[in-house]
């Protein structure tokens, strides 16, 4: 049985991660603006970035699960998700620059060469068991 996720998933895991956005918006103001990042930009980033995000893992999935996609459009669909995970908190990255030292930073391209890499290992073994 494989795993298909519809558009009726897609539309609950939007208003899910609209609903969370706003209590993190709630919870993590006051942080946010001791260190220099604008609160209300960061959740304007963090929500226009969710449907991308929910349409994009979706795909995903459903290409891991039986659905036949061409290798370009995985990759497509992988960079979709990692763009739209990643832009809030490069916004913040880049808004409180001066309150990250060397260490964050690292951890930050870290975070990102790691995902890069589990997105074309991904890939990768899929293609490979494809060929099987």
């Amino acid at each position: 049985m494989a795993i298909k996720i519809r558009r009726n998933h897609q539309l609950s895991g939007i208003c899910f991660l609209l609903c969370y956005d706003v209590v993190k918006y709630v919870l993590f103001k006051g942080l946010l603006e001791s260190r220099g990042i604008d609160p209300l930009v960061f959740l304007f980033f963090d929500m226009v970035t969710v449907p991308g995000f929910i349409v994009g893992c979706s795909r995903l999935i459903n290409s891991l699960t039986g659905e036949v996609m061409t290798w370009p459009r995985v990759l497509l669909w992988g960079i979709i998700v990692l763009i739209n995970t990643l832009l809030p908190y490069v916004y913040a990255a880049l808004a409180g620059g001066s309150q990250f030292d060397t260490a964050a930073w690292v951890v930050f391209w870290v975070l990102i060469v790691l995902m890069l890499a589990n997105l074309v290992r991904t890939i990768r073994s899929g293609l490979i068991a494809g060929k099987h």
